[in-house]
């Protein structure tokens, strides 16, 4: 990681889903103008989802990806901003009214006339679920029982009951734990520097065992959520 991407280190924590814990690092180039920004263009994801049968098709999961990443920018930037955001492959179509049908994503070109276009930043992203196990030491536990004692006259009849609270200690033995961990790591580049670093940039971590709801509703929320945080400086 180079000098200029850890200047800026800002961390900010909430939930984004209710009973998950999630770590977030924003990294940004100290000084950079979000609110410069006109117009910008999103990549195609890279998602490595692991939730089986409750992934949608992979079409429709990369459209509603394009949603959720427009609804945390403009959660960022406000309802009312002007900022223009595009996913590639409009961006690609509206390239070849000017350039032909050979154009590609892949050309170096391609980012030379999307600058030419007003498009000064782009958006990578990367979305992935993997299962992690966590090794729990043993600990002990301490808590207390009350135990009830029943006082009797000599015909056996109870007089008085008595409760007594008595201390026990639990030993909990070491073990392991999986859970599906969760990571979205939204990237911003500049259009005419698209090899170079950075400008802002976003790890927003789900560390713990997801405990209800839809799996995809995890991956909806990090995303709009990671996107939002991608402009955290913005004035």
């Amino acid at each position: 990681m180079s000098a200029r991407k850890i200047i800026a280190i800002l961390f900010v924590m909430f939930m984004c889903v209710p009973a998950v814990a999630s770590d977030v690092e924003v990294w940004q180039e100290p000084g950079v103008d979000f609110a410069g920004l006109k117009k910008i263009f999103v990549m195609p994801p890279v998602l490595s989802l692991k939730a089986g049968s409750q992934l949608m098709p992979q079409k429709q999961l990369r459209a509603d990806f394009f949603d959720w990443v427009n609804q945390g920018i403009r959660s960022a930037f406000g309802k009312r901003s002007k900022l223009l955001v595009k996913d590639i492959n409009s961006v690609v179509d509206d390239m070849k009214f000017i350039h032909g049908d050979n154009v590609s994503p892949d050309s170096r070109e391609f980012f030379k006339w999307a600058n030419e276009m007003g498009y000064t930043a782009f958006i990578t992203a990367e979305v992935r679920q993997e299962f992690v196990t966590e090794h729990i030491p043993e600990t002990t536990r301490t808590y207390t029982e009350y135990r009830t004692i029943e006082k009797k006259d000599h015909r056996g009849r109870v007089i008085e009951t008595i409760t007594i609270p008595e201390e026990r200690t639990e030993i909990i033995p070491a073990h392991d734990v999986t859970y599906l961990q969760t990571v979205s790591e939204p990237r911003l580049y500049r259009t005419n520097d698209p090899d170079g670093d950075y400008i802002s940039a976003v790890n927003y971590r789900i560390y713990r065992e997801y405990q209800g709801g839809p799996v995809m509703k995890v991956v909806e929320n990090i995303t709009i959520a990671s996107m939002k945080n991608l402009f955290a400086g913005k004035k």
